[in-house]
């Protein structure tokens, strides 16, 4: 039988930690509130509009909590292939310009001209950067909160949102449904990874096509795979009387 790694249960020769998993530990910010680090991932999101300074110290901030959970920074882009070949895609846009063969309307002589746009281009690197940023950020977030720190958290913004309104209404409302619809959602953004992942490797196993052909045979089964992973929660909840 084969030895596992530990905190993992991936047979020898797999690439890697499955995406936005948790990682478990002991540090600063595994031991933080669930809800904490969720407003620290919203804050990271506001700032990064605000220019490149913003986006710098988003980065250093990133580095600097994932080596402190013991998780090499760049552990924190896994998965984001594909996102990264959309991105050079729109960058490689951002920064070409065409000219026309004609003007004023009439066809006129020449051909195409493609020129470098520099300023598309640091646009582009920009947003790029940016995107990245908050993949990493939302990584990082997953790799050191799990579902139940989180739940309890909403839980506690939930009742003292509610707290008032119950003064107010003279109760009635029930507790915990905003908080468990919440964290249900945000469950299933790991969850579409680890379904990923699955696939992703029943085709090598298969040795199925790479490259684009095997993104375009994979999204329908995840996809389908999430449609009846949300409809077996749903079920499970409405037995234990808590649908939503």
């Amino acid at each position: 039988m084969a030895r596992l790694g530990p905190f993992t249960d991936k047979p020898p020769g797999f690439r890697g930690r499955t995406p936005w998993s948790y990682r478990p530990g002991e540090s600063f910010l595994h031991r933080l509130p669930g809800g904490a680090k969720l407003l620290m991932l919203l804050g990271f999101s506001a700032v990064l509009p605000l220019g490149i300074p913003a986006m710098a110290a988003v980065t250093v901030l990133l580095a600097a909590g994932a080596l402190s959970a013991g998780i090499r920074p760049r552990e924190t882009f896994s998965g984001s292939r594909q996102l990264v070949v959309m991105l050079l895609l729109i960058l490689l846009l951002q920064s070409t310009a065409l000219a026309l063969p004609w003007g004023n309307g009439e066809p006129g002589p020449g051909a195409f001209r493609v020129s470098f746009n520099r300023e598309g281009f640091f646009r582009g690197l920009r947003f790029s950067w940016g995107i990245l940023l908050s993949f990493s950020a939302a990584s990082l977030f997953f790799s050191v909160t799990t579902m139940s720190q989180l739940k309890r958290s909403l839980d506690l913004a939930e009742s003292f949102i509610r707290g008032p309104l119950r003064t107010i209404r003279g109760g009635g409302a029930r507790r915990g449904r905003i908080s468990l619809g919440l964290t249900l959602m945000l469950g299933f953004l790991p969850r579409f990874f680890e379904l990923w992942e699955a696939a992703d490797l029943a085709c090598e196993a298969r040795a199925g096509r790479r490259g684009p052909g095997r993104i375009i045979t994979i999204l329908p089964l995840v996809c389908e795979r999430i449609i009846q992973s949300a409809a077996e929660s749903a079920a499970a909840l409405e037995a234990r009387g808590l649908e939503l």
